[in-house]
């Protein structure tokens, strides 16, 4: 029996092998026409039956098995897949020429058949079973088992949330501050709001024009030096007491020592001033003892003088030196005083 050179399969009568399709030499020349060769991988053509010979198909030209997925068993046995751009294909070696039957029937026992199923299998169980152990022991494998007894045995507890007060928050008292001091007065010419005791008072007269004069004491309190207070002769000795309309702090006090008038009769001027006596010392006394002396001149403006800060109610003035009266038509007998000025502001 012959067989094909090239695949080892036996011949039949034709010319060409009908495993692989190779030319068995048999009634070709060189001019005759040659069939392309096939290549052994691909699906075999069957060929033309030749008269009278009966043809069984080879077994690699029966139904090939359904195709199925790739399994996981298929990976793990052809190993992890290999990084970077896939090699390129390399094409099968074609078998030796002039093989045996035994050796080509050996070469495609050899081919893989079971064995991958069988260690598909295997892994498979293998997966199982770990899945099996990580449902069992919760895949917790890390964490202690004291800690998860004691978290499970230890509930956290509660925080208990204590009822708000009903008793009213005290509103607390503003406590006002002290309002500062007044700021201190301005001195002040005090005798306007005062009162005088005098010892004597001169009769009223009339004047040039037949007005009626009066010489009472409130006309030394009144801020204007052209009425007077007067009283009869010489008043060398006398008092005259002054009541403050308060606790006053003085710091300066004078008078018009005389009375500051003149008066036209006819072509001539009556100097009353210079007629009428006229105070040339006095002496200023108050509530604590203290005692102030002035002297005057002969001037009808207000003549001053400045005394320590002395808190006072009443003040006394003693005529303590008083000039003669003058001459001429104005001459009067009498001591007169045109005004008082007392200077200072209401004691704290």
């Amino acid at each position: 029996m012959e067989t094909c050179e090239r695949c080892g399969h036996p011949l039949g009568a034709g010319r060409y092998c009908l495993n692989c399709g190779h030319p068995t030499g048999r009634g070709m020349t060189d001019t005759a026409e040659r069939p392309a060769v096939r290549d052994p991988g691909a699906a075999p053509t069957a060929a033309a039956p030749t008269a009278g010979v009966p043809i069984t198909p080879p077994p690699a030209l029966q139904t090939p098995a359904e195709p199925r997925f790739p399994l996981f068993a298929d990976e793990v046995a052809r190993g992890p897949m290999p990084s970077g751009p896939p090699p390129s294909p390399t094409p099968p070696a074609a078998p030796p020429p002039n093989l045996p039957s035994t050796d080509h029937r050996a070469a495609r026992a050899g081919r893989p058949g079971w064995l991958p199923w069988v260690i598909g299998a295997a892994v498979l169980v293998l997966v199982a079973g770990l899945g099996v152990v990580l449902l069992v022991t919760g895949g917790d494998d890390d964490e202690e088992p004291s800690a998860r007894d004691t978290t499970s045995s230890s509930p956290e507890p509660t925080p208990t949330t204590e009822a708000p007060s009903t008793e009213p928050t005290p509103t607390p008292t503003p406590t006002a501050e002290p309002e500062p001091p007044p700021p201190p007065a301005e001195p002040e010419d005090v005798a306007t709001r005062a009162s005088a005791k005098v010892p004597a008072t001169a009769p009223p007269n009339t004047d040039v024009e037949g007005n009626l004069v009066r010489f009472e004491a409130r006309n030394m309190l009144d801020g204007v030096p052209t009425t007077c207070w007067r009283m009869p002769g010489d008043g060398t000795g006398s008092a005259v007491t002054i009541t403050l309309d308060g606790p006053t702090t003085l710091t300066r006090v004078g008078m018009v020592n005389g009375y500051a008038k003149s008066s036209q009769d006819g072509r001539r001027t009556l100097n009353w001033y210079q007629g009428n006596r006229r105070v040339l010392v006095a002496e200023w006394t108050f509530d604590d003892g203290t005692t102030v002396e002035q002297s005057f001149g002969e001037t009808r403006e207000l003549q001053m003088i400045d005394v320590d800060a002395v808190t006072t109610s009443t003040v006394t003035l003693r005529l303590v030196d008083v000039s003669s009266p003058g001459t001429g038509r104005a001459r009067r007998d009498y001591t007169a005083i045109s005004d008082l000025s007392l200077v200072g502001s209401p004691a704290s």
